[in-house]
């Protein structure tokens, strides 16, 4: 990702903040270009389309959601799953339009920027699945994709309820409640 200019961060934040609080239909080069207090020649210097707009927030929310690998096997599990909660708690508002499918699913160029985002996800997280599953520490017996699955899923509803819960409980307690309990259910006995 190429770095951005102070301007384009505050457009990307402004978008961001938009789509959040009013939804993608609302998100505007009119409505944006109201929000930050320039004109809309001034925003299309930045960027020439929403379109080019909503792919700067994706390179964005790729860039946030890399995480260092930080352990291995169960413990590089919870790690992703922690510093990821961590990464939310610290742009709720990103986290809310990263999570709204809805933002991306009908145009072809972002829902397949998004399917790559999510696979490299899936990479990450399966090596660790798997690293786990060879240091016997978790059941073996349950298809690695399907772990994924569940972990993910898990994680993902927990952010959705938090999000539509006005960021109202600690995201990070609940995660990790939540990721004891899985814990529980696919570790080796």
């Amino acid at each position: 990702m190429t770095e951005l200019t102070e301007r384009q961060k505050e457009i990307l934040e402004k978008a961001i903040k938009i789509i959040a609080n009013d939804g993608i239909q609302n998100l505007t080069i009119k409505n944006l270009s109201k929000a930050i207090g320039v004109t809309e020649a001034a925003l299309y210097r930045h960027y020439d389309s929403k379109h080019s707009i909503l792919l700067a927030i994706l390179d964005l929310f790729e860039e946030f959601s890399k995480a260092g690998k930080s352990g291995s096997g169960l413990k590089g599990i919870e790690s992703f799953l922690m510093e990821r909660y961590d990464k939310f708690i610290s742009n709720p508002k990103l986290a809310k339009v990263m999570f709204s499918e809805a933002v991306f699913i009908n145009d072809k160029e972002l829902s397949e920027r998004m399917r790559l985002i999510i696979h490299g996800h899936r990479k990450e997280l399966e090596l660790l699945i798997d690293e786990a599953k060879s240091n016997n520490e978790i059941l073996t017996d349950i298809d690695t994709k399907s772990l994924f699955r569940m972990i993910i899923g898990s994680m993902r509803l927990l952010v959705i309820q938090w999000c539509f819960n006005g960021y109202g409980f600690d995201l990070k307690k609940e995660g990790s409640v939540l990721w004891n309990n899985l814990e529980n259910l696919i570790k080796q006995r």
